[in-house]
């Protein structure tokens, strides 16, 4: 099962490049080297997760407490096909634009700037299967509702050893 926050990123990139939702794919999957022609792009969120911090807070009227964490995240947007450096340089230019900031705010998404734009296939010397990393951050906040029966009134019972 994917994490929702990787899931919301996958739709921010969907939206905000205008790219085809079946050539988005997460993680390091076993994709044939002969499809890279085709312009995929790998949501990579198998980078470490750093806890921020925590939160409780307790909500009488529901009589609920609401736990959370929130982490920040290390992502890696890979771009591979024939429009890998195409696809790159557009999501990092709009990576900062108006639609980004609305899209953010809608998926409940917070992302940094991009921080890294590594250019695989230079680096491996390959003469073939144009790819392209982006590195950047993510911060979410999964949390859990619990029922929690609240204490109107507090009751002691002491006990004396004699």
């Amino acid at each position: 099962m994917r994490q929702p926050h990787l899931i919301a990123l996958a739709v921010f990139v969907r939206d905000l490049i205008v790219h085809d939702e079946q050539l988005i794919k997460f993680d390091r999957q076993d994709i044939p080297e002969a499809d890279f022609n085709s312009s995929y792009i790998v949501v990579n969120g198998s980078g470490i997760s750093n806890k921020q911090s925590t939160g409780v807070k307790f909500n009488p009227a529901t009589e609920q407490v609401t736990y959370n964490d929130a982490f920040s995240q290390s992502i890696t947007l890979e771009f591979y096909g024939d429009n890998a450096y195409i696809n790159s340089n557009i999501f990092s230019i709009l990576s900062t634009s108006q639609k980004a900031l609305e899209l953010k705010a809608v998926l409940g998404l917070s992302i940094s700037n991009i921080q890294n734009t590594i250019d695989v296939k230079q680096i491996l010397g390959s003469a073939f299967g144009n790819r392209v990393h982006l590195t950047f951050n993510i911060n979410y906040t999964p949390s859990l509702d619990v029922a929690t029966l609240r204490i109107d009134t507090a009751q002691f019972e002491f006990i004396e050893d004699r």
